[in-house]
């Protein structure tokens, strides 16, 4: 794509990507449980918004199906997680 929304979409890519970075560290260095589920959740969350970004820069509505996939794999992998917590929490003798 040419143009102003392709030069948009570009700077908005490099941005997001270089969100992951300071989302990876936090996922990888915790410190708690807790901020690694949200550190999984964003990551979900920019996956989805670089492939959407992808779609606009490509012209491919295929990607707008990646975003789409990402973006629910990711949701429910937060709230598995958050069960996984609430019951880690709950548990008998901790």
């Amino acid at each position: 794509m040419t143009g102003v929304i392709g030069w948009a979409a570009a700077a908005a890519a490099a941005i997001v990507a270089l969100g992951v970075v300071p989302v990876a560290w936090r996922l990888l260095v915790g410190p708690s449980s807790a901020d690694r589920a949200i550190a999984t959740d964003m990551l979900g969350l920019l996956g989805a918004c670089l492939a959407a970004l992808t779609a606009i820069i490509a012209g491919h509505a295929a990607f707008l199906d990646i975003a789409l996939g990402i973006a629910l794999v990711g949701f429910l992998a937060a709230v598995a997680f958050a069960r996984l917590l609430e019951r880690a929490s709950a548990a008998p003798g901790r």
